[in-house]
């Protein structure tokens, strides 16, 4: 469900949506104004309501780009947005997936590799086999592992991991991993529903006396048992540099005068003038309404005048408009790029003094918003895009006092409370577990119901008590709402080095009544990364009846 906001015509700024708000009617509870920001509750409402009506063999499940409280019980995932792929975009991203669950909206999710390559924000303009928007895609992807909904989506180019090159292995991992932990997964889901529980948590939910987590934005818990430290900067492929707006002094009229000529037309395609002036750059941002002389939404607009270029070499020019845009220099069109609302031409050789005949022009045919703006990359900027410097392969990483933690890749230990410099090529995303924790990891699948999950691992990282739930049911259904499920739970003491399985509670159609546990306390490189453990360190087959398993460490 796009545009729960209710998109208001493009309004992105506050001030356009007081403007945007005052053009709207009254609705039957009263001004819109007073109403507005629970729109997205009702219209999910609806949504999830007349599905359940229609059918309680099919869950609901709705993907929406906007939040309000209390949308939790509609089956709904919020989504970010039609964002940009930079890296200081994905770093913000974190940041907004963690306030999202922590104000009490458990399920949310991003565009992995952002939905706009060159546009709104996002600065690759070369397209997606860009080595430096690989790079951005695969940390990009390893974050969304341990998102609570898991997606990669957008434009300009496609995502499939096989179109990531030296990246594919890396991408493929962690898709293994996220479905290895689906009983985990699944579990915390479940824990959502029962406990109002959330999966994405930041970490003063979880240690709140240790105050040094407060101000910490780019490390969260997965469930109560993994800590994530996703990567946010570049240590590969510099990434393209931002462009910037064409400054007033480098445009001249014709006749000499500082800025452009500019013609408005009442119709899309160049005919009817209906205001003439000169005006310093191209830069219109209209958020909160149009000129007087804009009667309609057809409209185009043209600049004309002289382009003095301050350096000598290749530029880049820039078009940011959401309809057909067009640039000519010395009465040539110059060819683009990358074409969406933003428009990116192949480089053109200037020269530094030299004054060149400029012609940009665009077209509105839509309510809304509108925006016409011409930046550009200078032969500076594009000379820095070139330069590479060497790249540290870790990141700092905050372990939260009064606890000890595994790396999950190594099983080596670290004590708590310090910040340490951890190991993070390409392929490893930082991952630290919580000593006294119970992960259940499946078989590789190559979808979530492909078979299953049996035998399961269960990954025991020792250090302190613990107790996990495993929750299973059909998959598919309402019958969970009506006891159609079964649960076991797990303790681990570890004074006494035990594990205690519960009696099986509950049952559902489909169930495996005979299942194995291979059990693997972790240490150093025992029982670690992605695969599955070649030792376990017991094996016990399983047929719904509380056990007790004893181990000498």
């Amino acid at each position: 469900m796009d545009s729960t906001e209710p998109d208001m015509v493009n309004a992105l700024t506050e001030d356009a949506e007081e403007y945007e708000m005052k053009r709207v009617k009254p609705n039957h509870l009263g001004t819109f104004a007073r109403y507005l920001n629970s729109y997205p509750l009702v219209d999910v409402d609806g949504v999830y309501q007349h599905q359940r009506q229609a059918t309680d063999r099919k869950r609901v499940y709705i993907l929406t780009r906007s939040t309000f409280a209390g949308q939790q019980r509609d089956a709904a995932t919020t989504w970010s947005g039609d964002i940009g792929a930079s890296w200081d975009i994905f770093r913000k991203q974190i940041s907004a997936g963690i306030n999202h669950s922590m104000s009490g909206i458990p399920y949310w999710t991003l565009d992995i590799g952002g939905f706009f390559l060159g546009a709104q924000g996002g600065v690759f303009i070369n397209g997606g086999e860009d080595p430096a928007y690989q790079e951005l895609f695969t940390r990009m992807f390893e974050f969304g592992a341990f998102c609570p909904i898991f997606r990669a989506h957008g434009t300009d180019y496609p995502r499939e991991p096989w179109r990531f090159l030296e990246y594919t292995d890396t991408i493929v991992k962690y898709d293994n991993l996220r479905y290895r932990l689906m009983p985990y997964v699944y579990s915390l889901a479940w824990k959502v529903t029962h406990d109002g529980y959330s999966i994405m948590r930041g970490l003063p939910m979880d240690f709140t006396a240790d105050h040094k987590t407060y101000s910490i934005d780019d490390q969260f818990m997965f469930g109560p048992a993994i800590m994530v430290a996703p990567v946010t900067e570049y240590m590969y492929h510099r990434p393209p540099e931002p462009s910037v707006l064409i400054p007033s002094e480098q445009f001249k009229t014709k006749d000499g005068r500082p800025g452009l000529e500019v013609k408005y037309f009442c119709d899309d395609h160049f005919q009817t003038v209906c205001h003439e002036g000169v005006e310093p750059n191209v830069n219109l941002d209209w958020y909160t309404g149009w000129q007087n002389f804009i009667t309609g939404p057809k409209f185009s607009i043209r600049w004309i005048g002289k382009l003095i270029a301050p350096q000598t070499g290749p530029y880049r020019l820039i078009m940011k408009s959401w309809g057909p845009k067009h640039i000519y220099l010395d009465g040539k069109e110059l060819q683009q790029n990358y074409k969406n609302n933003e428009a990116d031409t192949l480089p053109v050789d200037l020269v530094a003094g030299k004054e060149y005949d400029i012609t940009f022009e665009t077209s509105n045919s839509s309510l809304g918003a509108f925006r016409a703006m011409l930046y550009w990359k200078t032969p500076d900027i594009l000379a820095k895009e070139k330069t590479q410097e060497p790249r540290d392969k870790t990141r700092n990483v905050y372990l939260p006092g009064g606890t000890s933690w595994f790396d999950f890749w190594t099983g080596e230990v670290q004590e708590g409370g310090n910040t340490i410099l951890a190991d993070a090529p390409i392929d490893k995303m930082p991952l630290m577990v919580r000593a006294g924790s119970i992960i259940p990891m499946g078989p590789f699948l190559q979808y979530s119901t492909e078979k299953s999950a049996d035998p399961i691992e269960l990954r025991i990282y020792p250090g302190a008590d613990c107790d996990f739930t495993l929750y299973e049911d059909e998959n598919d259904t309402y019958d969970y709402e009506k006891g159609v499920y079964a649960t076991i739970g797990f303790h681990w003491s570890d004074a006494k080095q035990t594990l205690t399985i519960d009696k099986r509670a509950g049952s559902f159609p489909g169930m495996l009544q005979k299942r194995t546990f291979n059990i693997v306390i972790v240490g150093k490189r025992h029982g670690t990364g992605v695969e599955v453990a070649d030792r376990p360190d017991e094996v016990v087959s399983y047929e719904g009846k509380k056990q007790v398993v004893r181990f000498r460490l």
